[in-house]
């Protein structure tokens, strides 16, 4: 009777474990999709790992964002930063190839702006779930090296590379497009530990995906 009764203890421990990140990840889900439906991220990737290839990629980005940043910091939504970047992508790829150049590598560069599918993003106190989200892609040569990414708009690349925070202004930026729920789902409160609970939702999610197919 003894082993029983642990039995079904751990079988509605698991249960009750199975039923708490059930609920976690649909609201992550429900989160993730309407805060991705307010910006638009910037995603560089590199033609492959060397050091050089990495660091032009930098270099891009920072031609990229220069490039932009006069129009979209007047951007009032998402859909006038959509169109912006959109009726800027020739000269966007324009810019990066020039860039390529002037450095002495000869691969292409093309830009597109459309869905991608992102991981789990921390900057300072705030991270970004998991999923799909539109981005503006600058692909460098082959485009199998790490990645760059950040947020275009509203705040334009707002990370301090050197410290990997948000400036207070650019939190309230935040504020102004999302919801106070949605917001505060993106805040990482060390309590909460939502940082390693998205990532056990992004591994539950491939998980579920696998045995999907």
């Amino acid at each position: 009777m003894k082993e029983k009764k642990i039995f079904w203890l751990l079988v509605a421990f698991i249960i009750g474990i199975l039923l708490l990140f059930h609920k976690e990840r649909r609201d992550q889900v429900s989160y993730q999709e309407a805060i991705a439906e307010e910006i638009i991220r910037l995603h560089v990737i590199a033609d492959s790992d060397r050091d050089c290839d990495q660091e032009l990629k930098l270099k891009v980005k920072d031609a990229v964002v220069e490039r932009l940043r006069g129009e979209l910091d007047g951007a009032e939504s998402v859909e006038e930063a959509r169109e912006i970047i959109g009726d800027n992508l020739g000269e966007l790829e324009v810019i990066s190839q020039e860039v390529i150049e002037e450095n002495g590598f000869s691969y292409k560069a093309t830009a597109s702006l459309g869905q991608a599918v992102f991981p789990v993003k921390q900057y300072g106190d705030l991270v970004f779930p998991a999923g799909e989200y539109e981005a503006l892609r600058i692909f460098l040569g082959k485009a199998e090296g790490r990645n760059w990414w950040c947020v275009m708009f509203p705040t334009l690349c707002f990370v301090d590379e050197t410290k990997q925070e948000i400036t207070e202004e650019n939190k309230e930026k935040f504020k102004e497009v999302l919801t106070e729920e949605e917001y505060e789902s993106l805040c990482q409160k060390k309590e909460d530990q939502i940082f390693f609970k998205l990532k056990i939702v992004e591994y539950l999610n491939k998980v579920i995906d696998y045995f999907s197919i």
